[in-house]
């Protein structure tokens, strides 16, 4: 009886078949676990690689052979945090949120010029944002390590997949942040600054361009169309998106406006394309509560002066805005200029409109003088990332090529 439940004379290989299965059902876990935090604890490895590669640019951009004392203020300022407002009642928050901004700015700036006395404002604008989006891996790191220390000390196997299935986001991240801090430390224009591009464009390189120190902006008045037109972009070309909120309300009170039309780049979705230009009526908005104020406080005077606003925007995959700019977005430039003049040419001729182009202004100046140089280094740009696309599908092909040559 014993030997036909055991399936004749092979009963020792199915005892040793029902044994490895118990172990394998008690091991499977923790062999899973160890799978998910040796791979987490790579990605924290090479994130942690960029942060250094990242800090020892910004250094040697502040001076040629940087001493550990400049590494080690750069690495403490990398903890600088941004408390957000109380909003338990919201009366008032868009002011606060403004005045909170508006003293983190200064307290940045002010780091980069104790650090380095010697460098333009520009290049202290410049330096400011490098540190901010090193500072954006570094808290990715941070979070990373706290939950793979949690992973590890009570074994918890549904966090480590929930984090794993994260990570390819979590790098796509990482990898635009450490891209844009090339570009800020470099004052090469990135993908967000399309808005601005196309302002600088349309502003003559002999014309006098207006700047409001404060709202970091400048603009530009013009005629287009037979109509009077004030083309405004944030400052350049040092590396800022300005105060649009604040400068729309300060030249409201110098001129009549009867129409705004705002420029942005406009998120896309995947599997969308970069670079294609859509229409539509409202504020673009920017980022979230810290950074969208500035629709808001747009909103706020449209509503008060009865003002319509029409809105441009030029699609881009999220990462993009922040990667140094791409052809299919640099692209878009002619055809977005030629939008807002078709925009402009809807409404009476006696109107006054803004046109504000909103985004960063990295390397791109205030008017058309300085396109030459901003066009050559987004060629540079767009050369040097499609020669590394070209090594990343290579690299590819020769592991499928590996994987696949046995069949």
């Amino acid at each position: 009886m014993w030997m036909q439940f055991f399936g004749g004379g092979d009963w020792i290989g199915n005892i040793i078949w029902f044994f490895l299965f118990f172990v394998f059902i008690l091991l499977y876990p923790r062999m899973m676990i160890y799978q998910m935090v040796t791979k987490i604890e790579k990605n924290i490895v090479e994130l942690e690689k960029m942060v250094d590669v990242g800090r020892d640019k910004i250094s040697k951009k502040i001076t040629r052979k940087p001493d550990r004392k400049v590494k080690e203020k750069i690495n403490n300022f990398m903890e600088f945090f941004i408390g957000a407002p109380v909003t338990l009642d919201p009366y008032g928050i868009v002011g606060k949120i403004h005045k909170v901004l508006k003293h983190a700015e200064k307290r940045e700036i002010g780091f980069v010029k104790q650090i380095a006395p010697n460098l333009s404002d520009d290049e202290v604008m410049d330096i400011s944002a490098a540190i901010q989006h090193n500072s954006g891996i570094h808290q990715i790191v941070k979070i990373l390590r706290h939950y793979l220390e949690i992973i590890k000390k009570y074994k918890i196997l549904q966090l480590g997949m929930i984090i794993q299935m994260q990570l390819p986001l979590i790098r796509k991240i990482a990898d635009a942040l450490e891209k844009s801090v090339d570009a800020f430390v470099d004052n090469a224009p990135i993908g967000d600054g399309i808005a601005p591009l196309v302002i600088a464009s349309m502003i003559p390189a002999k014309a006098k361009v207006h700047e409001m120190k404060e709202e970091e902006f400048a603009y530009y008045k013009t005629k287009i169309e037979g109509r009077t037109v004030i083309l405004s972009k944030a400052s350049g070309p040092g590396t800022t998106i300005g105060y649009p909120g604040k400068f729309v309300e300060k030249i409201a009170k110098k001129y009549k406006i009867n129409r705004i039309i705002t420029v942005d780049a406009a998120g896309a979705l995947e599997g969308e394309k970069d670079g294609v230009i859509m229409e539509g009526v409202g504020v673009g908005k920017r980022g979230g509560e810290l950074i969208s104020y500035h629709g808001y406080q747009i909103e706020e005077l449209a509503l008060k002066k009865n003002i319509p606003v029409d809105s441009i925007g030029i699609k881009e995959v999220s990462e993009n805005a922040i990667y140094p700019m791409k052809e299919e977005i640099y692209k878009a430039l002619p055809g977005t200029v030629e939008k807002i003049k078709e925009m402009v040419s809807w409404g009476p001729r006696k109107e006054t409109i803004l046109v504000l182009g909103f985004g960063n202004t990295s390397g791109i100046g205030n008017n058309s003088r300085t396109m030459k140089e901003t066009e050559a280094k987004i060629k540079k740009n767009i050369k040097k990332m499609k020669k590394e696309e070209e090594e990343r599908k290579k690299k590819e092909n020769r592991f499928w090529n590996r994987f696949l040559s046995p069949f």
